[in-house]
């Protein structure tokens, strides 16, 4: 959810008139924080991922599924409840997210470099649901914790638990089915962001996404409820406001260097695999109550969360906010910064003056074209140089693939981090768990055999876009660096190799059995995670967007119009529940022997 400050939230005049000295603030605290950490050394390596959770309400009696607005009820007890457990391990920190149907549960403590952390990771999971369920079971056996990375007919019809009421007069934004009832209301961040972004934009969010069209799908397909919208394309489905893309669930992870240097050489080399992991962790097929051709989230939340007035979409590479990483960090890497992004120039030659070096300079400068869209009136004039409240708000508003984390000024136990943002959540704890220790190895490989991923930013967005495509796991091909040599390979090929490159599941291989302090546990298990991101990247193993598209497509009420019925979303939802608490395999996303020695305590 980004920073968490209690306080009155301004409202966007407010913050209008504020912008210059907000911005003078920021960059003299980011100043600040470069002077006390930039030669900071030999940090531990710990990480941690975080995971969205999306609360349900079955009618069985009706074969319906709502969304159930109860996360500000269940999160002052989940906070009581791990505040009377005394094992750290057994601890979850639960945060609000955007809307009040999502809850974000992380590990207490971070993971640390131990190579036995891996095998906790599932365990911790898998607490987390646990957790939720059982305040759940309590009150109702109806509902129910799931990991759904786009409620499917989130936007369409009777949608929530309890009621509201849509349209006009019930959102800050205007919005026919997506009313301000859904946004969390326990924390002030949630309407301000909403409200503000509207306010900034001067209109109605506008996402048009491609209509998967099956046999009998009108041609052309138009969204009925906005016929009277102009920005409504034909044959694709819309969607206006930004509840519809804070609705939808992630699965992050950031890991701390050991050093300023370090941060920013992770960064460069987990850019390319940006858009690789979010080609294999594809989860969005359906959007409000259609079936798309896109199978991803990121691209439809972009345009969501897109704040940009009409005259600054009109200007060359000034994108969303909530978009692809647009640099590499390092000066060595400045010759791929091959599109020519807006940056603030004041800013820059201030922080190049003050010994920052150019390529971060000019990071930070295009982090500062950005307004902030949320500021708490309490922390508009610091009292004093103790904290960097506007420098981490502003960066917590950007939403890229990749984030750069600065350690606070008032916290002098964090280090330098990156944020891997990009992945869609998956159904499955072993899933989510196969992911994060993938990518988490993936940082071990990557500084052990001093490995290059890098290609031009152009590539690299060219990948994001292709990796929405449906199927794309198994249908197209991604820009790919190993060497000197760059060409579009398969994903077959990037994860399992081909005869010019090992393949970085076999580069995981190769790097778990070479480490002589890996428990066997350990070992298992994290060779049941790299089957599944093998076999998952040569086919033979469904990303969870083409599982529930052939769900839909084989059920036997669809009448191949593109339609996402009410009884087909309850059957698919039901089956993810049952899947997800291990009452039914799933063979097409995980095979029955991928069992794990999973732990909470690392031995």
């Amino acid at each position: 959810m980004g920073l968490l400050s209690e306080g009155r939230p301004l409202k966007w005049t407010e913050i209008k008139d504020a912008l210059k000295q907000i911005r003078t603030y920021g960059v003299d605290q980011l100043i600040q924080v470069y002077h006390k950490c930039k030669n900071r050394q030999r940090d531990a390596f710990t990480w941690g991922d975080e995971v969205e959770l999306t609360l349900v309400r079955f009618d069985h009696e009706n074969k319906k599924v709502q969304l159930l607005l109860k996360a500000h009820k269940l999160l002052p007890a989940l906070r009581k409840l791990n505040e009377e457990i005394q094992d750290e391990a057994c601890r979850i920190a639960w945060h609000p997210e955007a809307c009040d149907f999502v809850v974000e549960g992380v590990p207490f403590q971070p993971y640390g470099f131990l190579p036995s952390h891996f095998n906790t990771v599932e365990a911790n999971m898998r607490l987390r649901r646990e957790q939720v369920q059982k305040l759940l079971a309590e009150q109702s056996d109806c509902d129910f914790i799931l990991n759904i990375a786009a409620f499917p007919r989130y936007g369409q019809g009777a949608y929530t638990h309890p009621a509201v009421e849509y349209g006009p007069p019930h959102s800050a934004e205007e919005s026919l089915c997506f009313p301000d009832s859904l946004l969390s209301p326990i924390h002030p961040r949630t309407k301000s962001l909403s409200e503000n972004t509207h306010e900034r934009r001067q209109g109605k969010a506008s996402v048009n996404i491609p209509i998967f069209k099956d046999s009998s799908t009108p041609s052309p397909f138009r969204d009925d409820l906005f016929k009277d919208d102009p920005n409504v394309k034909d044959d694709h489905i819309h969607l206006d406001s930004t509840a519809a893309g804070w609705g939808c669930c992630c699965l992050q992870v950031t890991f701390q260097a050991e050093s300023f240097e370090g941060s920013l050489h992770l960064y460069d080399q987990l850019l390319p695999l940006c858009p690789i992991m979010l080609c294999l962790s594809a989860a969005c097929p359906i959007w409000r109550g259609y079936l798309s051709d896109v199978d991803c989230r990121w691209n439809i939340i972009s345009a969501a969360a897109d704040d940009r007035t009409a005259v600054e979409r009109q200007q060359e590479n000034m994108l969303s906010r909530y978009g692809p990483t647009p640099f590499y960090l390092t000066d060595e890497k400045k010759h791929l910064n091959d599109l020519d992004f807006p940056v603030c120039d004041e800013v820059v030659q201030k922080l190049i003056s003050q010994g920052i070096p150019e390529t971060l300079s000019h990071h930070f400068g295009h982090l500062f074209v950005r307004d902030p869209l949320v500021i708490i009136e309490e922390f508009l004039h610091p009292k004093d140089d103790s904290n960097s409240y506007h420098f981490e708000n502003l960066n917590s508003l950007v939403w890229n693939t990749l984030r750069l984390k600065p350690p606070p000024l008032d916290d002098d136990l964090m280090g330098w981090r990156v944020e891997f943002r990009p992945m869609d959540i998956q159904m499955t704890d072993f899933g989510n768990a196969a992911l994060t220790v993938f990518v988490a190895l993936m940082t071990r490989v990557i500084l052990t055999y001093n490995l290059d991923f890098a290609i031009p930013i152009s590539q690299v967005n060219e990948n994001m876009n292709r990796a929405h495509h449906r199927d794309s796991a198994r249908q197209k091909k991604f820009y790919f660096r190993f060497g000197n040599e760059i060409s579009e390979m398969c994903m077959n090929e990037i994860i399992n190799g081909n005869n010019n490159f090992p393949g970085l599941v076999p580069l995981a291989r190769q790097y778990v059995g070479e480490r002589e302090d890996i428990d066997a546990d350990t070992r298992f298990t994290v060779e049941q995670y790299l089957l599944l991101v093998s076999k998952r990247a040569a086919g033979t193993l469904m990303t969870n967007a083409s599982w529930i598209r052939q769900f839909v497509l084989s059920h036997p009420s669809y009448k191949q119009d593109s339609i996402v019925t009410e009884e087909i979303q309850y059957d698919l939802v039901r089956k993810m529940e049952q899947i997800s608490n291990g009452h039914e395999d799933c063979p097409q996303i995980r095979q029955p022997n991928m069992e794990t020695h999973t732990d909470l305590h690392a031995e």
